[in-house]
């Protein structure tokens, strides 16, 4: 499983619809919902006393700010994972050769329980590994990574029993992934150089990435396929 491979793939498969995929994913970002986040987000910090020293129009400009910030980190929490289901729905069906739409990545609220459900345990799960040591949440993260590609797959799944077939998935793979994610490193410094403009591209292109990951590594798991 070589990440050039999958790389060349994601490409292929943004061909044509570069424009598409880089909306889908700014609003899947909104939502909190990307399955990677190339170029990392830009956090604006103000103590009171910074803020009481800016212009009145500044302080309204950041007033209004951190209000929307605050609203969409809510609504992440609350409709994210079901947004990534969606999200997940959208790459594989451009992995797939079936033409994506816009409304897939709102797709999936039919499963709203399920969806919520996945990123609460997973985070939470990686939460309690973390707190043994940072390591083993890290290597966490990459045995639960797949669960929402296996939810979009298979809707009837609950939310641990995708957990769990991404646990059996990924054995073996979790370095596979490591390295997938550790080639795309110069592209997020660049992002970082660029202010994270760059990252418009590189979300995309990450996702797709790992959309080809998933099909790749279900398809090294022919035990599992009755599964989901």
């Amino acid at each position: 499983m070589e990440a050039k491979n999958l790389r060349a793939r994601a490409r292929a498969n943004l061909q044509g619809q570069w424009g598409l995929s880089i909306g889908v994913a700014l609003v899947a970002g909104l939502f909190g919902a990307l399955l990677t986040s190339g170029g990392g987000s830009i956090n604006i910090e103000l103590d009171e006393r910074t803020l009481q020293r800016l212009p009145e129009t500044l302080q309204l400009l950041f007033s209004a700010y951190l209000s929307v910030a605050g609203v969409l980190s809510l609504a992440g929490f609350i409709v994210g994972g079901t947004v990534q289901l969606g999200y997940c729905s959208f790459l594989l069906k451009q992995h797939d050769g079936i033409t994506p739409e816009f409304g897939d990545l709102f797709s999936k609220f039919d499963q709203f329980g399920q969806g919520f459900a996945q990123a609460f345990l997973r985070g939470l799960y990686v939460f309690l590994w973390s707190l043994l040591f940072i390591i083993p949440g890290i290597v966490k993260s990459f045995s639960y990574a797949m669960t929402p590609f296996i939810m979009a797959d298979n809707p009837n799944l609950t939310a641990s029993e995708a957990i769990n077939l991404s646990k059996k998935m990924m054995d073996g793979h979790k370095l596979d992934l490591f390295w997938l994610d550790l080639t795309f490193i110069g592209w997020c410094l660049l992002c970082a150089l660029t202010l994270n403009i760059g990252s418009l591209f590189l979300n995309p292109y990450m996702n797709a990435a790992h959309a080809a990951f998933y099909r790749q590594v279900k398809a090294l798991n022919p035990s599992l396929s009755d599964s989901f």
